[in-house]
């Protein structure tokens, strides 16, 4: 396996684009196992996908369909329906009305089914590209989990032949410097360097890459067997200490994307971090940046 640069598959977009056209201008995009179907519609025509989202174009059978449109302008507040469940405006919020969730950020509005396996993106008319970026992919990623199927957190994913090693950490803790590390070494593949998603299939956790990097840019569709879990921290020598419990999971929580807004999501994503670090080895790992760190992870 290499690592996947998605920089260096620009050239490829011709390509792509004449994939896009024989699909009648719908496009499939598989992460973490889901298949998301786009489909453009009023106002909206075949788009170039962006990197990174190129490296996770697929086929299958679609587990979420959007509709994409074109709409002059976004909702006023008075306009706004239902109750808001959480505001981070002027970047996005999300609210429930007519028992549909509806998602704005500065370029779109979403109306979704409850489930958020459907709906309807109307796009504002001064937005160019590739409509599925952020924060609209991540929400509804995060949304789409915490109804049993996982859990999206903050970390460096990386398979190491077929063993698949997650780095948790928070912004800062070293992520993509550890990512630079492990990057030029055999039979490695790094999912991505700062949001991986966890998932349990048939008795095995599981973890995906996901088109959302970090400062390393570089990210990958594939996934690994989850063998062992490290939360960073940074110190004055490599060192690296087992915790169990209540200390594994709480840390693991800190570096998750729970959905505060939604009681059941919270309950299962609290259960699922539980069960995780439970079943899954976990350590806290002191690093300095310098390669002997990778020599004691491949070694415990």
């Amino acid at each position: 396996m290499k690592t996947v640069f998605f920089a260096s598959r620009l050239g490829r977009m011709s390509t792509i684009s004449g994939w896009m056209e024989q699909m009648n201008n719908d496009l499939k995009l598989r992460i973490g196992d889901i298949i998301f179907l786009l489909i453009p519609q009023r106002g909206i025509y075949a788009p170039k996908v962006n990197a990174p989202h190129h490296l996770f174009l697929t086929e299958g059978d679609p587990e979420v369909i959007l509709r994409f449109r074109q709409s002059s302008a976004f909702r006023g507040d008075k306009d706004l329906p239902g109750e808001i469940l959480f505001d981070t405006q002027p970047n996005w919020r999300l609210c429930y009305s007519n028992k549909k969730y509806i998602l704005e950020t500065r370029d779109c509005t979403a109306i979704l089914t409850p489930d958020f396996s459907s709906g309807d993106v109307y796009v504002i008319k001064k937005k160019r590209g590739f409509p599925f970026t952020y924060p609209l992919d991540e929400l509804l990623m995060i949304n789409l989990l915490a109804r049993g199927r996982g859990v999206m957190v903050h970390a460096l994913g990386i398979m190491d032949t077929d063993n698949g090693l997650l780095f948790a950490g928070t912004s800062g803790a070293g992520k993509s410097t550890l990512s630079n590390l492990w990057n030029d070494k055999k039979d490695i593949t790094i999912l991505s360097d700062d949001r991986i998603i966890i998932r349990k299939q048939d008795g095995q956790f599981w973890i995906y890459g996901t088109p959302w990097h970090g400062d390393a840019k570089v990210c990958s569709p594939e996934k690994a067997p989850l063998e062992k879990i490290f939360f960073l921290k940074h110190a004055e020598e490599n060192k690296v200490e087992r915790i169990e419990g209540i200390v594994a999971a709480s840390k693991l929580l800190v570096c998750s994307f729970p959905t505060f807004w939604d009681k059941k999501g919270m309950e299962f994503t609290l259960g699922f971090i539980d069960e995780l670090t439970r079943e899954v080895p976990c350590y806290e790992l002191g690093f300095l940046p310098d390669e002997g760190v990778v020599d004691l992870v491949r070694n415990i």
